[in-house]
């Protein structure tokens, strides 16, 4: 479960939308806490776009 995870955040679209901002996160703030929040904030974002995402493109794709 653990490999799943990590592949979900780190190929595909996580390069762009969750590895970037994090890692820009990371190097423009201090705070910890801050940059601890502000990950979780953009891995729950991330989520539901790829979420949404394969929802509409089943959602398309199926003759439902």
């Amino acid at each position: 479960m653990k490999e799943a995870k990590k592949q979900f955040y780190n190929e595909g679209f996580a390069t762009t939308f969750y590895k970037k901002p994090i890692s820009y996160l990371d190097k423009k703030i201090k705070n910890k806490k801050v940059v601890k929040f502000l990950s979780l904030l953009i891995k729950i974002i991330y989520t539901l776009l790829v979420i949404i995402l394969a929802g509409y493109i089943l959602y398309k794709k199926l003759p439902i």
